[in-house]
């Protein structure tokens, strides 16, 4: 009897309907399985797709994502055209799973996965069962790991911690803790847009209070500070519907925070501006309008000089060329730079000038060195003349979702070796490495535990002495002795 797989055994009627969706799928995604497939815009090829299909943006996103991943198994690729054996489900696991190789992901290597998976999907008996996502999850994890542990940590572990950390929208997580020392601390955790709306109510009470923002802290929490401040929370998002969100300070949301920010929406309209109507804005007032200050906050990230790390929203707005020389009013001409440094160039001990294809930064010195910074506004990628405006192509997003799936799990490695060795300056030394690599924010760090000092050691060993004389006292209570009792050793009773 010829080998198959159950989901196509003949004559049953349920496997042939499950073979006409693959077949459907097939026909919706096959030309993003080709090698070099181009995707000028990603966001809008999926909004096509999903529109037509009656789907949503996430599951075409899926699809288009998980065939791509076969334009690097031929082998494959080759099966999947010849049967159609495997649906969007599983192409979608084994291209998430692939995804934490990035770099690693050699010739050598993918032809080894290539080869093992056509024989993951080759049936071995008749009515065999077809490999599950989460089977191929796991045994894609197993190969990986003998490439570079690092990129294969405990998933329980990652779940454990998710669940720990991850709070529902609206809520926030807090401890205080003290030690016999004399210090103390406070931890609070949420989702991003509470904490965000928190930093953004922090710093207003800080401004009108002429505070720093760490005794504008101490101000709100201890009650000296009784105020109501309107609060902005700013957040970018492409015209495409279903577009994710950017929280400066925060990232992307993810489907869920997508759907959250939405819900959040409903209850409080925003104002919209519109930044491509921004871009080729002009004023006559010295003052750029809101529209041109949030797009060249988002632009630039931080403070433009070299080194400096002074968020945007904390700059002042240069005009490169003098508004009193005939410099305009317009983002062409405004950049971000902190005021400290936008002294040093007003007082024209410096100049610069931006590269209008890159957006590098190129300053010059009076001694005649120049120095190149990169905007690190997430906007920089998408307003350069070679990548217009919001557009991300086919294999921009792959390389997102590369560079995502291996930070997020090295972090997740550094902090399993954190609970072995608990090495805490070393774990956040290595998680700071990965954020600056990878220009991402890590959202599951450890939390320092704290240190087993002689005078933490002494209280601890005072509370169990209390809790074991508690104790005693309980036992004898609960015999029922009279009250003038002379409590020594307790009298047992014979069983005899």
């Amino acid at each position: 009897m010829n080998a198959y797989f159950v989901t196509e055994r003949e004559g049953c009627p349920i496997a042939a309907a499950g073979q006409a969706r693959r077949d459907a799928e097939f026909q919706m995604f096959q030309r993003y399985a080709k090698p070099l497939a181009e995707v000028d815009d990603f966001e809008l090829e999926a909004c096509s797709i999903a529109l037509a299909a009656g789907e949503s943006q996430a599951w075409a996103e899926t699809g288009i994502l998980g065939y791509s991943v076969l334009a690097d198994l031929p082998r494959l690729r080759e099966l999947q055209v010849e049967t159609r054996r495997l649906d969007v489900r599983r192409l979608s696991a084994i291209e998430s799973t692939l995804n934490r190789l990035n770099d690693l992901a050699t010739p050598d290597i993918l032809e080894d996965m290539d080869a093992y998976l056509v024989k993951v999907f080759t049936p071995r008996v008749a009515g065999a069962e077809l490999p599950s996502p989460s089977s191929l999850k796991r045994r894609l994890r197993e190969r990986i790991q003998r490439i570079d542990a690092k990129l294969a940590p405990n998933q329980k572990k990652i779940k454990d911690r998710k669940k720990e950390k991850d709070a529902p929208f609206g809520t926030c997580r807090g401890t205080f803790y003290g030690q016999d020392d004399g210090d103390a601390g406070l931890n609070v955790s949420g989702d991003a847009a509470t904490i965000g709306l928190m930093e953004r109510y922090t710093e207003q009470i800080a401004r009108e209070h002429k505070l720093s923002r760490d005794d504008a802290l101490k101000a709100i929490l201890t009650g000296e500070v009784k105020a109501t401040p309107k609060v902005v929370l700013y957040m970018f998002t492409s015209k495409t519907p279903g577009s994710s969100y950017y929280i400066p300070n925060f990232g992307w949301t993810d489907a869920d925070g997508t759907a959250t920010v939405e819900a959040m929406l409903e209850d409080n309209p925003p104002h919209v501006i519109d930044l491509d109507a921004a871009e080729g804005a002009e004023t006559e007032a010295y003052v750029p309008s809101a529209a041109m200050r949030a797009l060249v906050q988002a632009r630039d990230g931080t403070c433009l000089w070299p080194g400096c790390g002074v968020k945007a929203e904390n700059c002042q707005l240069d005009h490169r060329v003098p508004y009193d020389e005939g410099g305009k009013t317009t983002p062409s001409n405004l950049f971000c730079l902190c005021a400290h440094h936008h002294n040093i160039k007003t007082d024209r001990r410096v100049y610069y000038v931006p590269d209008p294809v890159t957006g590098d930064i190129v300053w010059l010195h009076a001694d005649g060195t120049f120095q190149v910074t990169e905007a690190g506004g997430f906007l920089t990628d998408y307003l350069q003349p070679e990548n217009p405006r919001w557009r991300t192509t086919l294999e921009q997003r792959r390389q997102q979702r590369r560079d995502r799936a291996e930070f997020y799990h090295r972090c997740h490695s550094v902090v399993e070796q954190y609970e072995q060795d608990r090495d805490y300056e070393t774990c956040m030394a290595t998680i700071h490495e990965l954020e600056e690599k990878f220009g991402r924010r890590f959202e599951y760090p450890p939390e320092k535990e704290p240190e087993l000092t002689p005078q933490l050691l002494a209280a601890l060993e005072e509370y169990l002495r209390d809790m074991a004389h508690e104790t005693s006292r309980e036992f004898y209570l609960i015999r029922d002795y009279p009250p003038d009792h002379d409590f020594q050793d307790p009298e047992v009773p014979s069983y005899a």
